[in-house]
């Protein structure tokens, strides 16, 4: 007779998010065919419910159901919706947020770094290169607009910058980007439609550095040409990466398993998922219980190495710190790590050169000749 752990995963499974929250159930179902967990627990037993179209009714529904832990949804919105209904331990698998500190929601366990974040990085990498530029200019938009802003200027005044910071509404990106003023570093932070809109306008000014947070896709910024050269972004995760972990598989091992198991290979949110299962199994396996308190203690006191970076909790205010988002730059034609300096693959190039592809000429009017007055 077998005595299983019992997870529930709120998540959406249809609607808009559908496919994040798929395959976030695809990476949590790997970790459970493979997870060994000390005695009682011989195996885990995971059930799905759909976030969408209400999160905090999946959410209730999955704690009435009295599984030995919960894992989280995809998304901001659901996240906040569905932790906020329920007092139970909920291990944050896809909605890295500031707003998941603790003073507000002690009960959570953030996973990854905040999305927000990655700004930081940013200004760190040029700060280290570069002790003259000053001024940060920040272009927000969308649900983390105002908590990108509040990071940002936080992560600016730590580096000694300046910060100009306008937020515009989604879909408005060619009416906010011409009024910024001029500075040394740009940021941008919005739908990869309005960042390519801004960078087209924005990019043909001399910033001495210049980061968008959907730069990293070769698709999204093909259309750029030179203007791409040296831009920096926030990194995705390294699926062919044989950087040794002291938790759990390599991501070149975990995205074997993961092809072999579900016949697609795995996204960022699927390795999340699978991440936080993996810091579950070893809280479980420090306590030697599934009672929330004392899961609760044990993942904070967790440090260590995933396929996914380091994991350790700030004490203060229960947010991700071990994990960085890596930085990247385009540099000939490649996007490539710049930063932390311990995980970089390039060099950081700085300043960003001045581009020479040159904007669209106004079309030229044939002159013609004017008699005088008589």
């Amino acid at each position: 007779m077998t005595t299983p752990l019992t997870v529930a995963l709120v998540t959406p499974l249809t609607g808009p998010d559908a496919a994040q929250g798929l395959a976030g159930l695809r990476g949590v179902t790997l970790w459970a065919r493979d997870e060994r967990l000390p005695a009682p627990w011989d195996e885990v037993s995971l059930t799905a419910y759909d976030a969408y179209p209400d999160p905090a009714a999946a959410m209730r529904a999955a704690v009435a159901a009295r599984p030995d832990a919960l894992l989280g949804p995809y998304g901001h919105r659901a996240a906040l919706a569905a932790c906020a209904a329920t007092d139970r331990v909920v291990f944050n698998t896809g909605a890295p947020s500031t707003r998941f500190v603790r003073q507000a929601f002690p009960n959570v366990v953030n996973i990854a770094a905040a999305t927000s974040t990655w700004p930081r990085g940013v200004l760190a990498a040029v700060r280290a290169a570069d002790r003259r530029a000053r001024k940060v200019v920040l272009l927000a938009s969308g649900d983390t607009a105002v908590e990108i802003t509040s990071v940002a200027r936080a992560a600016a005044t730590a580096q000694a910058f300046e910060v100009a910071s306008h937020v515009f509404a989604p879909g408005k990106a060619t009416l906010a980007a011409p009024r910024l003023p001029p500075g040394d570093v740009l940021i941008v932070h919005a739908s990869p439609d309005d960042e390519l809109a801004a960078a087209n306008i924005l990019l043909r000014r001399p910033w001495r550095a210049a980061a968008f947070s959907t730069a990293v896709s070769a698709q999204a910024t093909a259309s750029l040409g030179d203007l791409r050269e040296r831009l920096l972004a926030p990194g995705s995760w390294m699926p062919e990466s044989t950087q040794a972990t002291a938790t759990g598989p390599t991501a070149r091992e975990f995205t074997a398993d993961f092809t072999a198991l579900h016949g697609v290979a795995p996204t960022e949110t699927a390795a999340w998922a699978y991440v936080t299962g993996l810091i579950l199994g070893r809280a479980i396996r420090f306590c030697g219980g599934v009672q929330d308190a004392s899961v609760l203690a044990a993942a904070r006191g967790i440090d260590t190495t995933t396929l996914l970076g380091r994991f350790r909790l700030d004490e203060a205010t229960g947010l991700q710190v071990g994990h960085q988002i890596p930085i990247v730059q385009w540099q000939d034609g490649a996007s490539r790590t710049v930063w932390p300096r311990e995980a970089a693959r390039a060099t950081f190039a700085h300043p960003r050169l001045i581009t020479s592809r040159p904007a669209p000429a106004p079309p030229t009017a044939r002159p013609t000749s004017t008699s005088p007055s008589t």
